[in-house]
């Protein structure tokens, strides 16, 4: 449960005066007590003694995740020559590879929504208040939701150019080194501090589409028919919608919160991150869902957009 404990303090980033010191009450970790204990000698050395709710609930989970990546990644090693011998006999080496991490990619989509959709529906925060305690739920649902791109983004430093032939080119590749690092650099503090934890939310629950991206991956690479098959088909017309619902419908909220937020609630260096991180996801969103318009009419209607058939070539 959100505890408030009414104080006078200065934040942590300049600012004076807030009117109330937010925090969680601490619970026990799925991991165990003795990760619950590393966890905090971890933040007691980085940030001298005391108790960090919230941090050692995020951190926890990252681990958890982090554990559960690589569980994933090792049975997929084990398991899928032995389950999947006839699809991985298709593939070109790197997607081999490529077939492995992929599996990963379905855990947050659903470890993460997990957590993030009841948080996105207890939120009570004031409107344009951009000062909100994060609950129990936004910091699990962040801590996985982190510890999986902490995964990925080792994934794409140890193989860059196997996985810059995944994701279609440099440009994408370097995308995504941006958007993990970043996420990596913001996320921490924004939920500890309680400081956009209505945004977060909302960038958290998106995950859920990604199990329709990894699925068509599979679906493409492992069926006889490919791309023209039935499943292949139904998977991309559910993703759409869902798409623009979890990533596209919210987008005028945000607007509306980032536009007309009480800003003055934020220190110098909060107002500079968070005006320019905040767009971030906003506008990828957007580009990615030109994308997969503009591919789904292609396939509908017989043509291609320019990128798909340089792909292709």
């Amino acid at each position: 449960q959100t505890t408030r404990v009414p104080r006078p303090q200065r934040d942590s980033m300049g600012k004076k005066a807030v009117a109330k010191e937010f925090g969680v009450a601490f619970e026990p970790g799925p991991m165990g007590p003795m990760v619950d204990a590393a966890v905090d000698r971890a933040l007691s050395l980085a940030f001298g003694p005391g108790a960090r709710p919230a941090l050692a609930i995020f951190f926890h989970h990252a681990l958890l995740a982090l554990s559960v990546c690589l569980l994933i990644f090792v049975l997929s090693k084990l398991l899928s020559p032995r389950l999947f011998r006839k699809a991985l006999s298709k593939l070109e080496p790197f997607e081999r590879k490529i077939w492995h991490t992929n599996m990963v990619t379905f855990f947050p989509a659903f470890a993460v929504t997990y957590y993030a959709w009841p948080a996105i529906v207890a939120y009570d925060g004031a409107k344009y208040d951009f000062l909100h305690p994060a609950s129990v739920d936004t910091l699990k649902g962040c801590g996985m939701s982190l510890g999986y791109m902490f995964w990925d983004l080792v994934v794409l430093l140890a193989d860059p150019k196997d996985q810059m032939k995944a994701y279609g080119g440099l440009s994408p590749y370097v995308l995504f080194l941006f958007h993990h690092t970043l996420s990596l650099l913001a996320w921490p503090y924004a939920v500890s501090a309680g400081r956009c934890t209505y945004f977060v939310n909302y960038f958290l629950v998106s995950e859920v589409t990604n199990a329709n991206l990894s699925l068509r991956w599979f679906l493409m690479k492992s069926t006889n028919a490919g791309e023209a098959s039935l499943a292949y088909f139904i998977n991309g017309i559910v993703w759409i919608p869902l798409f623009f619902a979890v990533r596209v419908c919210v987008i005028p909220e945000l607007v509306d919160r980032y536009v007309n937020g009480d800003w003055s609630k934020l220190g110098p260096i909060e107002t500079y991150a968070a005006r320019f991180l905040l767009p971030v996801p906003v506008a990828l969103n957007v580009y990615w869902f030109g994308l997969i318009v503009t591919t789904a009419y292609g396939a509908l209607f017989g043509k291609e957009s320019k990128k798909e058939s340089k792909k292709k070539r």
